[in-house]
């Protein structure tokens, strides 16, 4: 059953905030059961246990998928999180192979990182080296075990590491950057990721790619970047960025 201290108070709370009491009352009224049917339907999703052709090729475990309330989670904005999903490879492979730039100049950065399938794919181009940010402890630490299981004859970087915090707390380094963001979050904390890229690039003027898979927040198109490209199949995202250059037909 969902945890109500990490469920259902922390949503009174905030709707509170947003909403005022008649509302809240409202939903306080339907929302537990709502909720409680979503976590019964969703975990036998979430809490079965599946390997998919990347896993079983490279003995790793990425796609088995996590509901949120069965994560440990210190930061705050747990509530605007949803559970972990894993990335299509076909969706990475597309997006990745469709930027037109020398990978070896650039650092790769994965916004909420999950157990670690996106670094490990990456790492198939020599980028100068790939960052994942997870705040969640349980999936840092499976990601930290498939980084070290991980053996591909097309690996052509080893600098990999994830890193466990909240990725609005992430200091964004100042080298030429690819930042891949999975819709992992609200609009609120999405928002703020894009506002820290934005104000990196202000202070590190450099070139600067965003790779933004199913897109549901219109947060990157008001700052510095601009959109390059937008696809539907075989999964939808954009792509954005600071520069001139057109992304290659995939």
């Amino acid at each position: 059953m969902p945890k109500i201290h990490k469920t259902i108070l922390p949503r009174i709370k905030k709707a509170l905030r947003e909403k005022g009491v008649l509302k809240t009352a409202w939903a306080c009224v339907r929302g537990p059961w709502s909720l409680i049917a979503d976590y019964r339907r969703t975990k036998r999703v979430f809490g079965r246990r599946v390997q998919d052709e990347f896993d079983l090729r490279y003995g790793v475990e990425t796609s088995t998928r996590v509901h949120l309330t069965d994560l440990k989670i210190d930061s705050p904005n747990w509530i605007y999180a949803g559970g972990y999903w894993p990335t299509s490879t076909a969706i990475i492979h597309e997006a990745l192979a469709a930027l037109p730039i020398r990978f070896a100049d650039f650092v790769f950065i994965d916004f909420g990182s999950g157990k670690g399938r996106v670094l490990l794919q990456a790492s198939d181009l020599p980028f100068r080296r790939i960052v994942g940010v997870e705040f969640s402890s349980e999936l840092h630490d499976i990601a930290v075990s498939n980084i070290g299981r991980y053996k591909s004859d097309n690996q052509k970087c080893h600098k990999i590491e994830s890193v466990c915090m909240d990725f609005t707390l992430f200091e964004i380094p100042p080298d030429p950057l690819v930042a891949f963001v999975y819709n992992p979050s609200s609009e609120a904390i999405t928002a703020a990721l894009a506002g820290n890229i934005a104000q990196s690039l202000r202070q590190h003027p450099r070139e600067l790619w965003v790779i933004y898979v199913t897109p549901a927040y219109n947060v990157f198109e008001s700052g510095p970047l601009h959109l390059q490209q937008q696809k539907a199949v075989p999964g939808k995202y954009t792509i954005f960025s600071n520069t001139t250059k057109s992304v290659a037909a995939v």
